[in-house]
């Protein structure tokens, strides 16, 4: 079939971790994101960063307490449901990679060690996504923030890709996927940019719009009104589109 990587930025506080709502418990999702994890999903709430390795596959925490990692996580939830998620989202990617600045902070930089530690820890994630995930065939979401570009000290609209070092030279997580949307503010309501480069968005579905305003599930009747032919992005539905396409060009494969 072939999996699906999709990257969900916005500022903090604008709501991406919202959009998993519509997801269903064939949904995991690893919450690493400084706060409780509040959807009715199936997830695994990362109270403490010791390194990737940790994180990954579990070990001993700074207490020297014996923790269990996202692998383990995963045969917990074969062993609830008969069967691995269909999806991992990751919430959020960007704190991760402040954990991993962190830990590499805190040790002595002799001729650059320390930013080759924070790349070897992000290759590890990266390896993870695409050899136990990706390979697997569970779908990837990737909650990310990013920047917004400012010229002048006045915000332009556009947005820039969150990281340093050579991460960042890579472009960040928007180099690794081939999907991404970029949720924002527009007054009080939110609003999901499918397409456009300067919104780090892109997709691979011709029939998408180039964004879609988002439904207010707290209170429907404040959502904003949709003129004739518009919908309410749905990242559930965005998910089913973007697998049925995968199907379709998986059938052409030799």
């Amino acid at each position: 079939m072939g999996a699906i990587k999709l990257l969900i930025n916005s500022e903090a506080g604008v709501g991406k971790t919202e959009l998993l709502r519509s997801m269903g418990d064939e949904t995991f999702v690893i919450s690493r994101d400084g706060k409780k994890f509040g959807l009715p999903l199936p997830h695994f709430l990362v109270e403490e960063w010791v390194n990737m390795t940790t994180f990954l596959y579990g070990g001993k925490n700074s207490r020297g307490e014996e923790v269990e990692g996202v692998t383990q996580k995963m045969q917990k939830y074969f062993e609830k449901f008969g069967k691995y998620p269909e999806t991992v989202a990751i919430d959020s990617v960007s704190q991760i990679f402040m954990d991993v600045i962190d830990v590499a902070a805190q040790k002595v930089n002799v001729y650059g060690s320390q930013g080759a530690e924070v790349t070897k820890e992000m290759g590890l994630l990266t390896q993870f996504i695409h050899e136990s995930l990706e390979v697997s065939d569970i779908n990837v979401i990737l909650l990310n923030h990013v920047i917004p570009e400012k010229d002048d000290g006045k915000r332009t609209g556009n947005y820039l890709p969150f990281g340093s070092g050579k991460f960042l030279e890579k472009k960040a997580f928007f180099s690794i996927v081939n999907e991404s949307i970029t949720l924002e503010l527009s007054g009080a309501q939110r609003k999901v940019y499918l397409r456009g480069a300067d919104k780090l968005a892109r997709t691979t579905l011709r029939q998408l719009p180039e964004n879609a305003w988002v439904e207010d599930s707290v209170n429907p009747s404040k959502s904003r009104k949709l003129k004739e032919g518009e919908y309410y992005y749905n990242l559930r539905g965005h998910m089913d589109a973007l697998i049925k396409e995968q199907n379709n060009v998986g059938d052409f494969a030799l």
